[in-house]
């Protein structure tokens, strides 16, 4: 039996200016997702999975698969013969959502992940980041920075640029993060960023480069990060007032309403619109105050810790 698991993330900052080049700060969760490998005497391959119906497919099917399957990531991650004929794939993510709702914390990447680990260690080979880009984009049906797959497999908090990894970290703050209440889709918003890109210059995008760089490069002070942070915040918003991407839906501004009367910095995480959402304070007494005033406005309130270690593969 090989057990392995990897983690979801949270975009801290430079999200869309990360698909320019710039910066983000990205850190891993302790929402997991896990995948556990069983070898069979006899039988199909049978796929167990918390987002899908079971799949029985005999083992030559496996890997003619599409690659936006589970079976399709076992094609794209192991030679098929280098898997057995008879083998028990059960699949969990149920950590990265709520009441059904994807919070938005990168769990196909940490699926991918995953399924990667265990199957790389059944065949004995090693995990390679690059890969795992490739896979995920074929499994997504799209393309993006490639942020959290590089979370769930590196773990810790890190800052990603250009496909750069580098570990990072963050100063001493109090965060609250929340759940706005619905899932999105993030190829749908980054392809209206793509699409506003692509007509010109654009200033607000400089801007948010430009503050995306600055929180990056602050992590050392609190109180330069915190502010730092607040300025990125308001850049974010300013750039999706100018290309109509949705990032700041209706839940996202009423956390950021509560944040500036009680002074929290609040921003969406990732792709915005209706998925997780962060607030930051010096003060913990300020923290839960704003968690309280959020729970009441009818935000969730979600236990989450930063941090998480990566790509974990145990075999016995």
């Amino acid at each position: 039996m090989i057990k392995a698991s990897a983690p979801g993330k949270l975009v801290v900052s430079g999200e869309y200016a990360v698909l320019a080049g710039a910066p983000a700060l990205v850190a891993a969760v302790d929402r997991r997702v896990s995948c556990v490998v069983t070898p069979r005497d006899d039988g199909d391959w049978q796929f167990d999975s918390d987002l899908a119906p079971t799949v029985a497919l005999a083992k030559a099917d496996v890997f003619r698969a599409a690659p936006d399957t589970l079976p399709g990531i076992v094609r794209q991650t192991i030679a098929e013969a280098d898997a057995p004929p008879h083998l028990h794939v059960a699949v969990d993510s149920s950590a990265c959502f709520l009441d059904g709702a994807k919070l938005g914390v990168g769990s196909s990447a940490a699926l991918v992940a995953a399924m990667a680990g265990a199957f790389r260690a059944l065949a004995g080979t090693a995990l390679h980041l690059s890969d795992l880009y490739r896979i995920h984009a074929d499994f997504q049906g799209g393309s993006g920075s490639g942020l959290d797959v590089a979370a769930a497999v590196t773990g810790g908090v890190i800052r990603f640029e250009d496909r750069r990894v580098l570990p990072a970290r963050l100063p001493r703050l109090h965060t609250t993060v929340v759940f706005a209440g619905a899932s999105t889709r993030t190829s749908e918003l980054v392809a209206r960023f793509d699409a506003w890109r692509a007509t010109g210059a654009q200033p607000a995008l400089e801007r948010l480069i430009d503050a995306a760089v600055d929180v990056a490069d602050c992590t050392a002070d609190a109180e330069a990060f915190l502010e730092a942070l607040a300025v990125y915040a308001e850049a974010l918003e300013r750039l999706d007032r100018a290309a109509s991407i949705g990032i700041f839906g209706p839940a996202h501004r009423s956390g950021q309403g509560i944040a500036e009367r009680v002074g929290v910095v609040y921003k969406p995480c990732g792709a915005g619109g209706g998925d997780a959402g962060i607030g930051v304070a010096r003060d913990a007494s300020v923290a839960a105050a704003f968690a309280r005033q959020a729970a009441q406005a009818g935000l969730t309130v979600v236990p989450m810790a930063f941090g998480g270690r990566g790509v974990d593969v145990r075999v016995g």
